[in-house]
């Protein structure tokens, strides 16, 4: 009496659902263990292809955070006529702090500029000989972060410049223009490599499982004759581009961390030369799970496009 609810619940649907999962895993990893040679070939290239474009976006993270470390923001210097008073000096500060685009401004008076002058310049007995003072008055305006671009601080140079008291304005933004460049030009090649990345490992894993399915077009040929469904005929290739994606992002993610210990100390002695202390940063928790995923999901459908079609060509030969 107790034999027949038992074998009812084996034939239940996620019995029979966990049977087909248990059995399509295991012929993935059967079919690795045969080919083991051909599989791990096929998971060195995708490897490859992912951590390639993820090198480019280290260096371009770790570009920018360089960037903010030595070149904290590009500054405008603007010098104010000596012949104004204090109280025309203040309104005038205030007006520069009044634009949308300035974040905060640093006055410093005609004797704190001469004392800057003469602890930086290196002519403090020379300054002596001097009558007066020759040096103006600054106010040194720093941009809001949404303003730190090329075309807004020269507008805003412009702008400035038309103040009355004010004699000139100062941009030093040639490193800012050269850097600009540089990061753009990184991210572009990040992202061309990224998706020469995903055509690759596209390519790679449908071509490994058209191989599979040429390997056992007679089994999936017999599975159709006595009915088979389409889903129990594709969930194990679509596993195997799952696992080659999943074991590949892995791999690429080791090689990455290897990059970066590697060039670690070389970065380390450059950025001593330039006074400071910077080290390279790795990827995320956040990262490194979306790279995992991305390859992934990249396997799955590059397997299911490649049995769909082998399907399709199957059923209309038929």
């Amino acid at each position: 009496m107790s034999a027949k609810p038992k074998q009812r619940d084996n034939q239940g649907f996620f019995p029979r659902w966990k049977r087909q999962i248990g059995y399509a895993w295991q012929n993935v990893f059967n079919d690795f263990r045969q080919h083991i040679f051909a599989s791990l070939l096929t998971v060195t290239v995708i490897a490859i292809s992912i951590t390639l474009p993820t090198i480019c976006y280290l260096l371009w993270k770790n570009v920018n955070e360089a960037a903010h470390q030595w070149y904290p923001t590009p500054n405008l210097t603007s010098y104010i006529q000596k012949d104004l008073t204090q109280t025309e000096t203040e309104e005038l500060v205030a007006k520069i702090k009044s634009y949308d685009e300035v974040e905060s401004v640093t006055y410093l008076s005609r004797d704190e500029t001469l004392e800057e002058f003469r602890l930086w310049s290196g002519f403090s007995d020379a300054l002596e000989l001097l009558e007066e003072n020759p040096l103006p008055a600054v106010a040194i305006v720093v941009p809001k972060e949404e303003a730190k671009q090329t075309v807004i601080l020269h507008e805003l140079q412009k702008q400035l410049l038309t103040l009355k008291g004010i004699d000139d304005v100062r941009l030093d933004d040639s490193w800012f223009t050269r850097l600009t460049a540089l990061t753009g030009m990184v991210e572009t090649i990040v992202w061309t490599l990224s998706i020469l990345m995903v055509i690759a490992v596209s390519l790679v894993v449908g071509n490994s499982i058209r191989l599979m399915i040429f390997a056992r077009r007679q089994t999936i040929q017999v599975m159709q004759l006595i009915g088979a469904t389409e889903g129990f005929i594709l969930r194990p290739f679509l596993y195997s581009g799952m696992f080659n994606g999943l074991i590949s992002a892995i791999f690429a993610l080791v090689l990455s961390e290897i990059f970066i210990y590697q060039i670690d100390s070389i970065i380390l002695d450059v950025s001593s030369v330039f006074g400071t202390v910077f080290h390279i940063r790795g990827l995320s928790w956040d990262e490194s799970l979306f790279i995992i995923l991305l390859s992934t999901m990249i396997g799955w459908l590059s397997a299911w496009v490649a049995t769909k079609k082998y399907l399709q060509i199957t059923q209309q030969n038929n």
